[in-house]
């Protein structure tokens, strides 16, 4: 084998492990879970925390217990941009919590849903009763399957409850989930 050929074999092997571990420049990074508990006759909540395992991996830990058997859930989601400020960003939606665990009808919904479903117990459709959980939610960028402009953000989260179908729903918990998203 000559010396041109044995360059080029060497440069196609290079190039066919470098492709194997590309590096992805974006990150993604949960920078402070904020969990403000309204109606403490629903819930009680042991753990909502981020815990650093990492310099540049951080988990998301949430576990709480329903006081009350949930038959009807309404969802309010917002992400918020911070721009001078905490300004609206392209999502504000209420969704119904039960209809949508039956079936995924909101398409930004299902991709946030789909980031932490294997890591809770929120698996199911209504009724919920006695523990919920997050548990060691670790996101990448890979994990997010649609571009993020380089920011902070903040994932806010109402959850209304009510024990049956006809009640009014009343706002048992608020949930914010900060996060920084930075693409290279």
């Amino acid at each position: 084998m000559g010396t041109c050929t044995k360059s080029l074999v060497l440069l196609l092997a290079l190039y066919f492990v470098a492709d194997q571990y590309k590096i992805n420049a974006s990150k993604f990074k949960f920078t402070n879970l904020v969990c403000d508990l309204l109606d403490p006759s629903w819930l009680e909540i042991y753990q909502c925390r981020l815990k650093a395992i990492r310099r540049d991996k951080t988990t998301l830990n949430f576990n709480g217990t329903l006081l009350k058997t949930v038959n009807k859930i309404k969802i309010h989601v917002q992400i918020l941009k911070k721009a001078n400020g905490w300004k609206p960003w392209l999502y504000n939606m209420t969704l119904d919590g039960c209809r949508f665990m039956r079936n995924p009808y909101v398409p930004v919904a299902a991709i946030v849903y789909n980031l932490f479903k294997d890591n809770s117990n929120f698996n199911h459709s209504c009724p919920y009763s006695g523990p919920v959980y997050i548990l060691n939610l670790h996101v990448t960028a890979k994990d997010i399957p649609v571009p993020l402009p380089s920011g902070d953000y903040l994932l806010l989260i109402k959850w209304y409850f009510a024990s049956s179908r006809n009640l009014t729903t009343s706002l048992g918990i608020s949930s914010g989930i900060y996060f920084n998203f930075k693409e290279d």
